[in-house]
């Protein structure tokens, strides 16, 4: 049970975290920006977020105060978004895994839980995939990669390799004002869902445009890019989720478009077949952005998750945790 949400509760946001630290890392040769919260004596959480105007204070606005109470928690700003940038060169899949093993290892963290969404959920797969050791446990919103191709593949892959494409939308809405950033944030929200706190969310969004347009950065991540063809995916994580060692949850809004119900099905199987605890779980009246568009539902669901897979004390090592195995 959780017994410290209340059905009114909200949170303002990160930064307004009592305690909260901001790191600025050098990592790989690039900016790192991560938040931390919550007591040092608590288990490690670390969470994710998603792709193209996503950042870390955005998804997890309402998630992340309220993992705080209970939780050692860090939010990481991927490469070009947040205020981890600028970045040079490709930055594809395999590259993130080192810029984030390098960041973790900064951190100190050793043991700890991840929770993803989209992109987010992705880098947590294969980096569960890749380090097993190292993760406790993961909470999945919806991750990218776990199909063979996308909606409107060959449409897509063509817009990509028109010259100028992938910055229209930067162009576009670097000249929008503060009323129609608020009317496309209320665009994402699906149903009756509406943001908590739609001021701070569009200042967020504005940020983080300027931040694209500023450092001349493409609408889309090249984790994105590089995994479209004109027909099929390029890669995906298919082969990465029996590798995983760690019990996991994965959630789905119920009205969500962006990742198909059939293929978190086939990802939670895959999961099972690994030998690993894999739950599915489907909130109603929510889409792709859950954590922000059920909030309490999300918070409750992820809260009784990690209770039940993360021991009630931290482990400290991996020599630790190797003698418990």
């Amino acid at each position: 049970m959780v017994d410290n949400l209340k059905s009114s509760e909200s949170f303002g946001g990160i930064e307004n975290v009592p305690g909260l630290i901001h790191h600025d890392l050098k990592v790989s040769g690039g900016p790192i920006s991560v938040y931390e919260a919550g007591s040092k004596e608590k288990p490690a959480v670390m969470m994710l977020h998603g792709a193209m105007y996503d950042e870390a204070r955005f998804i997890w606005d309402q998630m992340f105060p309220f993992l705080s109470k209970d939780y050692h928690v860090f939010a990481l700003d991927t490469p070009r978004h947040g205020k981890s940038r600028p970045w040079e060169g490709n930055l594809d899949h395999l590259r993130l895994m080192d810029i984030l093993h390098g960041t973790f290892c900064s951190l100190g963290l050793e043991r700890f839980s991840l929770v993803g969404l989209s992109m987010g959920g992705s880098l947590s797969i294969e980096y569960a995939s890749l380090h097993p050791k190292r993760v406790a446990s993961m909470v999945l919103f919806e991750p990218g990669g776990l199909g063979d191709r996308i909606d409107l593949e060959f449409i897509t892959w063509l817009y990509i390799k028109m010259p100028g494409m992938l910055r229209m939308l930067s162009k576009k809405y670097i000249r929008s004002n503060h009323d129609s950033i608020r009317k496309m944030l209320d665009s994402i929200f699906v149903g009756s869902t509406k943001p908590t706190d739609p001021d701070r969310l569009v200042a967020i969004l504005e940020d983080e445009i300027k931040g694209k347009h500023d450092y001349g950065e493409k609408d889309m991540d090249d984790w994105q890019l590089n995994a479209i063809g004109p027909f099929r995916l390029k890669w995906n994580l298919l082969d990465r989720i029996p590798l995983i060692k760690c019990p996991t949850l994965w959630l789905r809004g119920s009205d969500s478009v962006l990742v198909k119900q059939h293929e978190m099905e086939r990802a939670v199987r895959l999961a099972k077949q690994g030998g690993t605890e894999a739950t599915l779980e489907i909130i109603k009246n929510a889409g792709h952005i859950l954590p922000l568009e059920q909030p309490e539902k999300a918070n409750m669901a992820v809260k009784v998750f990690l209770d039940k897979t993360i021991s009630t004390r931290n482990i400290q090592s991996l020599e630790e945790f190797e003698d418990i195995q």
